[in-house]
């Protein structure tokens, strides 16, 4: 008799003395699941899932958000991209590294560099890690990562994004130079999505699923760069939103500034929204916004069918998250870059097989830098525990009622933090300024409470959030400078 039909005649006897060791005997292909990481850069709450613009359309993440849960009080470690990305690959906060601002450098920072970034958790875990796309800031990536942590990547491990030089452009688009990062306009009518730097990213990420070729298990990450400006989108979708219903944001309010402490003010103080007024253009960067929105909709629901055409369905976890939000006029400003709910709040939906219910939410508050300890916990990989920072979300997602006597934090430069609760938003600035307000009566944070004696007990209960620890800005990296416009994309 085989060695083989000998342990199959024991297998009773084994599953009555050894019932954990009988159950991995009768299941041997048994493995860890699978990550799929879908990353989106500059996404506000303008989707289905957090209701944030009655006009978007995102009906392939809406279905995907039905299959799980959805976080709809989550938050960014910090209001701009290489921040947040530092955060969430890392695991530790802005104030405890001091990579605060865009520039700040992640390789070459004492701190972060002696971490392990996330890739190289799970790779050091013996998952096979792979990705494509905006991951980690850009510059960053081009100029720093190259690669670590990952077993593959397109389009290389030395640049994250496909080229934008394949682009061919309509006509001029509107500032025609006022700010390079901040056009919008249609894509000529021969050019398609698949030829669209995010259209090659989704493919790419759809072919390796399909593929069924991708060794178990795997991590496997789609970075999307829109709705990041510049919003260029093929004219389809640009469609869906015809311009004279485009509607501006309920949110904004002619001097809302006036009860905002000069510290905040100052910071958040940009010449984009009056230049785009001025120019008639407030309304067609909102409908490219909604375009390219619509675009990303369209490719997440690629990436995701593949996933559900695939031979890993069954087994391999999705979360997806943005990394930051982003006003739109609201507080008297265009892009991000604030403490304000606008430019902090972000999508993070989770699809976990046997754990998430479908169609479920939760309101308890959750930050992105969570997103890494849960993943360990979820695959049941041990983490580097001194490193991390943030929350295990998996009781939450086992039940979104939980107690969860936590706020969040999101840091905005040395000493300057925002505290969200259920109910409040306290901002306070390194010079001691504050600002509160009550989300439960002002969505659109237009009244400041925080000079009001009556909600002093308020205050006191949300600075005991406030980190105790605050490293000084760490180093920075001067950034490669662009070519002229007229060398960069052919019109």
């Amino acid at each position: 008799m085989s060695l083989t039909r000998k342990l199959l005649a024991m297998l009773p006897l084994l599953c009555i003395l050894f019932p954990t060791a009988a159950m991995q005997a009768a299941n041997p292909t048994d493995t860890k699941p699978n990550v799929l990481f879908i990353a989106i850069d500059d996404l506000n709450d303008w989707t289905g899932m957090l209701t944030g613009n009655p006009q978007s359309k995102t009906p392939h993440m809406d279905k995907l958000a039905s299959r799980g849960l959805v976080f709809t009080n989550a938050h960014c470690a910090a209001p701009a991209c290489g921040p947040s990305r530092s955060a969430i690959m890392s695991g530790i906060r802005p104030s405890t590294s001091g990579n605060y601002i865009n520039k700040s450098s992640l390789i070459h920072n004492p701190i972060l560099n002696k971490s392990v970034l996330l890739p190289e958790f799970f790779q050091r875990n013996d998952y096979y890690v792979c990705g494509a796309g905006k991951l980690f800031h850009g510059y960053h990536f081009n100029n720093e990562v190259k690669g670590r942590g990952f077993d593959d990547y397109f389009p290389s491990k030395t640049q994250d994004l496909p080229s934008w030089q394949d682009l061919k452009f309509s006509s001029k688009l509107p500032l025609g130079g006022w700010a390079r990062t901040a056009d919008w306009g249609p894509l000529r009518a021969d050019v398609t999505v698949d030829d669209h730097p995010d259209g090659k990213t989704a493919n790419w990420a759809a072919e390796q699923l399909l593929s069924g070729e991708l060794q178990e298990p795997f991590f496997l990450g789609a970075g999307i760069f829109q709705p990041h400006l510049p919003n260029y989108a093929p004219q389809k979708y640009f469609d869906r939103f015809p311009l004279e219903d485009i509607q501006l944001p309920e949110g904004f309010k002619e001097n809302d500034l006036d009860d905002v402490p000069a510290a905040h003010a100052k910071m958040a103080h940009n010449p984009w929204l009056k230049k785009i007024r001025e120019m008639g253009q407030w309304k067609p960067a909102i409908q490219a916004y909604l375009a390219c929105t619509s675009m990303v909709d369209e490719l997440v629901g690629q990436i995701v069918a593949a996933l559900e055409k695939s031979k890993y369905a069954d087994n391999t976890i999705i979360v997806l998250w943005s990394d930051h939000g982003f006003h739109h006029g609201e507080k008297g400003r265009w892009g991000k870059y604030s403490l304000w709910e606008r430019a902090t709040r972000v999508n993070l939906l989770w699809v976990v097989p046997g754990v998430t219910r479908p169609g479920s939410t939760c309101a308890r508050p959750v930050n992105l830098l969570d997103i890494y300890p849960t993943l360990a916990s979820l695959t049941a990989c041990k983490p580097p525990t001194a490193q991390l920072e943030g929350n295990d979300l998996s009781v939450l997602m086992k039940n979104p009622q939980a107690i969860w006597d936590e706020a969040t934090v999101t840091t905005f430069g040395y000493k300057n933090y925002g505290v969200r609760s259920e109910q409040h938003r306290y901002i306070v600035y390194k010079d001691g300024s504050e600002e509160l307000y009550d989300h439960t009566q002002d969505k659109w944070e237009w009244k400041n409470l925080a000079g009001n004696s009556e909600y002093a007990a308020i205050k006191k209960k949300m600075r005991k959030f406030l980190p105790t620890h605050h490293e000084p800005s760490g180093v920075t990296y001067e950034v490669p400078k662009r070519k002229p416009r007229s060398q960069s994309f052919q019109r």
